[in-house]
């Protein structure tokens, strides 16, 4: 499921959203066959791939990679996405990184996983550019509610400090 070169990628956003929409209106009528819960499954995928595309003129920032490769490094699941592609607003892109507890680790913890969710935005900032937004959100196993991220040096360090069981060699 690849863009045509005449297709460009708002239109296959705005294609594969409209098969989204009639595939979960037959699943409502008829039930989810194997062949609809796979062509589902390739469209969410191909959605969200297509929401890791910066806008023209944008990059990743480089504090916003960094910390993508560490989780990524350390065992953990990493996102970044960018605003939608039919978004006619500042461009702003969230990253987030976390992992699930695993079984017996940390066995007095009220929560049972991490995740530090970060926004770049645009906002005020030159064409191109972006800048930590706000003070981000943070599950952690020890405030499972939520709270403030803190910075993304000490979410490295987090990181850093609990690698996910099946990163450790």
């Amino acid at each position: 499921m690849t863009t045509t070169t005449t297709e460009t990628l708002k239109q296959e956003y705005d294609r594969l959203c409209d098969e989204e929409d009639e595939l979960r209106a037959a699943a409502r009528k008829d039930g989810w066959s194997e062949w609809a819960k796979e062509r589902q499954r390739a469209i969410s995928l191909r959605l969200r791939e297509i929401l890791t595309i910066p806008p023209a003129g944008y990059a990743l920032p480089a504090a916003a990679s960094g910390l993508i490769a560490h989780a990524e490094a350390h065992g953990w699941l990493a996102l970044a996405q960018w605003t939608s592609i039919d978004f006619d607003g500042d461009p702003f892109v969230t990253v987030q990184v976390g992992r699930q507890l695993a079984d017996g680790e940390m066995p007095d913890a009220r929560g049972r996983k991490w995740i530090y969710k970060l926004t770049w935005h645009s906002r005020d900032c030159a064409p191109g550019k972006v800048r930590l937004f706000g003070n981000g959100h943070a599950v952690t196993p020890d405030s499972p509610a939520g709270n403030y991220a803190p910075s993304v040096k000490a979410i490295r360090a987090v990181i850093e400090q609990h690698p996910a069981p099946e990163a450790i060699s």
